[in-house]
């Protein structure tokens, strides 16, 4: 996989997502900060590890492993507690080699020295968030401290004094009351978790584009759902909301009446329960991920 330049880090399409992230959350500054003033005493050592040819240690080696389903933002949300607010899936897959490949994170590759497949972020009421990725391969260096206690039999790995991991398919990182309560929703299915304020609207999108945003509460939309997709060599959106806005609505059929050849828009209304509003944008990648009205 292409590593790519800081510079290239966030595309238009992230912006909006980290916006609000960061406006809601101290903790952005610190999900890739250095090491901090870490509390090491009393560290008990991970198990015997054998690094690789290239100085990574195979994941499988860590000791006991997340292990769920991570194929979109459905199971990324189906694994965090409750409280998200906004939310994003990456599946580096389906974005290389394409005008959309700068939606994919490079900073995780920094962070565990290894390049992921599928990536997932949350932000949270409480003004936290999580992430979680999946390591390609399944492997990486050794950045981490463990901590002095693990937790449910899964070694915590310290990055600093404010975020940890815990190893996996995926691997989850944050602070670690959130990773932990991630850990209690993984292993009790009856647990709560933040699928079920979006399960109505979730269940009338396919849920298999590369880069997925879900969202509550915004300019937008009381709920909206986007799914961003190579077309050819050009990007399509499809956002489905439910109680979208006037502002967003006024905005909206203001594109779809005027048509170019960098930007279509084109907007249908479905007068059942939900009261959907499903709006599909396609053209130029950095015309269609700018589109003013879909920012959070």
């Amino acid at each position: 996989m292409k590593k790519f330049s800081n510079s290239a880090i966030f595309a238009m399409a992230l912006a909006a997502f980290m916006v609000l992230i960061m406006v809601i959350s101290p903790l952005a500054s610190f999900f890739w900060g250095g090491s901090g003033d870490d509390d090491t005493a009393g560290q008990t050592d991970l198990p015997t590890t054998v690094p690789t040819a290239d100085n990574r240690i195979r994941l499988g080696e860590v000791g006991k492993l997340i292990n769920h389903p991570f194929d979109s933002i459905a199971d990324g949300l189906d694994m965090s507690p409750p409280g998200a607010v906004i939310a994003n899936y990456v599946c580096t897959e389906g974005l290389e080699g394409t005008p959309m490949e700068s939606l994919i994170y490079t900073q995780p590759y920094d962070l565990y020295g290894t390049n992921i497949s599928r990536a997932y972020r949350a932000a949270f009421w409480d003004g936290t968030q999580l992430e979680m990725d999946k390591l390609s391969p399944r492997k990486f260096t050794f950045g981490f401290i463990p901590a002095p206690t693990p937790y449910q039999g899964y070694p915590v790995l310290i990055r600093n004094k404010d975020v940890c991991s815990i190893m996996g398919d995926p691997c989850i990182l944050g602070p670690r009351s959130k990773v932990e309560a991630a850990v209690d929703v993984i292993d009790d299915e009856n647990a709560s978790n933040s699928y079920p304020p979006f399960s109505a609207l979730l269940e009338q999108v396919d849920l298999d584009a590369p880069y997925q945003i879900v969202s509550q509460n915004s300019r937008v939309a009381y709920q909206y759902y986007d799914a961003v997709r190579v077309a050819g060599d050009r990007c399509e959106r499809t956002i489905t909301c439910i109680g979208i806005t006037e502002n967003a609505t006024a905005c909206l059929n203001e594109l779809a009446a005027n048509t170019t050849d960098s930007l279509e828009c084109n907007m249908t209304f479905d007068q059942g329960d939900l009261n959907l509003t499903i709006t599909r944008i396609s053209g130029d990648f950095d015309v269609v991920m700018d589109v003013e009205c879909l920012k959070p």
